[in-house]
């Protein structure tokens, strides 16, 4: 009886405690196979968004642009995202812009309307569907957003992933993982036997949708054998003649699920182990218990270093996404400052009119003073040259400080943030910028306290936000009878204030909330790129501050820009 109950205890103790820690590894290793998947998910999930707002894409749809011109951008855009494909529908569902386009497999031209993501995204919301693709016959998941002009929807932009690479690395893992659509069907596994297969019996009213949306075409579906009921959470399950513990998570943003297997022959042998030397060892107590122990101990060694390696496997696998993702976020910061270098140079450009206007006048009077001094040597007036040659010098510094602040602000940001004095930025841009401010006839208006106004910025980087808001203002009032510009300096709590204000026409809603986004612009065709409000947006973000525009009610536009200001300020 008592040999019985201590066999008893110690078989279901080490069970318990199997399963235990079977069910612990199992939540980690899910976690990571989640993270893993909705990584290369969201990883293009932003495409389809991006795209859909382009001019060129919009013009394609709505029949006002050239639907090949459309083609080349969506291969050029696929190029460098590295997707399956990347193609356009228009209301009916066909193809109008592919970028595959030039491949024997192109989709431009078919009709895709009897896809759910099709349905999904021209009724406005994001459309998210795995399936065999009817026109490559690769499975593939398809991601679609609806393009929008004047609030009303006129076609779909679908981007397809194909998966393939995930699941042969979860195969390589030598672990069961897999994940299984809202129809239970198995569509991502490490077992290659079980894709396709259903956890359980498809009605007829599901298989005939899936037939009707060809979403599996030529596969069977068929069930697999599993034993028992499976909830969300963890729990026991056969499949076959294998019995399994699992663990199951929803995928954010989805209707999958993933689910981890565990086999549960460890259970079992490490459960007959126990029970066989239980048995053998019940006449000797005292030897059972010292070899149980030292047994259990040398277990726990195996475990904690298998642990130990996994763990370290982990970390490499964190230390070389932390190495990637720092390297993105460094190509990220490089195309920034060559963005802004960018429209500093642009900036230049636009503004060459009217600073070559404010260099040419000294230039001309500097050639007036010389020919003077020239007659007056010639004359023998010599006394007089002084003036001359004080005139002389005194415009040669006046272009020299035109020039040098062309060249200040013309260099590249050091990225390198410090205090800076808000008011000495504006002076900096204000100073370039005078030139264009007098050609334009421009009337300026600055209030500003007296005192120092010390943001951590970059003062390049800062220049550049006064120059851009500035010269976005000019450009409003090129048509204005009375041009006047007003800037104005102030605090509010911790943080500095500046607020740009013209006596323009004002913006339309359309235009107020598409301002910052990157390459929109209300400018003609060649006047502008529509980078410099979007580049301004970034700088202001980076020196953890913000930016709005607004109309203001006795008209004209006015931007807000609020920086932190320095602590040494504040108190």
């Amino acid at each position: 009886m008592i040999a019985g109950l201590v066999v008893w205890l110690a078989v279901s103790s080490t069970g318990n405690l199997t399963i235990n820690e079977l069910e612990k590894t199992a939540q980690a290793r899910l976690a990571l196979y989640d993270s893993s998947l909705r990584a290369a998910i969201d990883r293009y999930r932003y495409l389809p968004y991006v795209v859909s707002r382009h001019h060129q894409v919009i013009d394609a749809v709505a029949g006002t642009g050239n639907a090949h011109t459309a083609s080349l951008y969506l291969e050029k855009v696929n190029d460098r995202a590295g997707a399956a494909a990347l193609y356009v529908l228009d209301q009916r569902g066909m193809t109008i812009a592919s970028s595959n386009w030039n491949t024997a497999d192109s989709f431009v031209g078919e009709d895709y309307s009897f896809r759910p993501y099709f349905n999904q995204s021209i009724a406005g919301h994001e459309g998210f569907f795995f399936g065999i693709g009817v026109t490559t016959g690769r499975a593939g998941l398809f991601i679609s957003t609806p393009i929008s002009r004047n609030d009303q929807i006129i076609g779909v932009v679908v981007v397809k992933l194909e998966l393939d690479e995930l699941e042969k690395n979860w195969q390589d893992g030598g672990e069961v993982v897999f994940v299984a659509d809202a129809d239970g069907v198995i569509t991502l596994t490490s077992r290659g036997d079980w894709k396709y297969r259903t956890l359980l019996p498809l009605s007829a009213a599901d298989r005939e949708r899936i037939t009707r949306n060809r979403q599996y075409v030529g596969e069977d579906l068929n069930s697999l054998d599993i034993g028992g009921q499976i909830s969300d959470g963890k729990g026991t399950l056969a499949i076959g003649s294998e019995q399994f513990l699992y663990d199951v998570k929803k995928i954010d943003g989805s209707d999958w699920r993933i689910f981890y297997l565990t086999s549960m022959s460890d259970v079992t042998a490490r459960q007959g182990t126990v029970m066989l030397i239980t048995i053998i060892a019940s006449g000797l107590i005292m030897l059972i218990i010292l070899f149980l122990r030292e047994r259990e101990l040398k277990l726990a060694s195996q475990r904690e270093a298998l642990e130990f390696e996994r763990i370290q496997s982990l970390n490499t696998r964190l230390e070389e996404e932390i190495t990637e993702r720092r390297k993105t976020e460094n190509e990220l910061r490089g195309t920034q400052n060559e963005l802004v270098q960018a429209g500093k140079l642009a900036a230049l450009g636009q503004m060459s009119a009217a600073i070559a206007h404010e260099i040419n006048q000294p230039i001309a009077a500097i050639r007036t003073f010389c020919a003077s001094a020239k007659l007056m040597i010639e004359r023998g007036k010599t006394e007089q040259l002084d003036q001359n040659i004080s005139q002389i010098s005194s415009l040669t510094e006046r272009m020299g400080a035109i020039t040098g602040q062309l060249k200040t602000f013309s260099r590249k940001s050091t990225g390198v943030l410090e205090p800076v004095d808000l008011k000495i930025a504006l002076d900096n841009a204000l100073q370039l910028l005078s030139p264009q401010l007098e050609t334009e006839n421009c009337q300026l208006e600055r209030h500003e306290l007296r005192m120092p106004l010390m943001v951590h910025a970059d003062l390049v980087r800062i220049e550049q936000v006064c120059v851009n808001i500035i010269r976005n203002a000019l450009d409003a009032m090129i048509d204005s009878p009375k041009k006047r510009l007003r800037i104005d300096l102030t605090t509010a709590e911790s943080n500095v204030i500046m607020r740009i204000s013209d006596t323009g026409p004002g913006m339309d809603d359309d235009a107020l909330a598409l301002l910052f986004d990157p390459f929109f612009t209300t400018k003609d065709p060649g006047q502008g790129v529509g980078l410099g409000l979007s580049v301004t947006y970034g700088i202001v973000r980076d020196f953890g501050g913000s930016i709005k525009a607004y109309n203001m009610t006795s008209g004209g536009a006015c931007f807000e820009v609020r920086l932190p200001l320095l602590r040494e300020q504040t108190s």
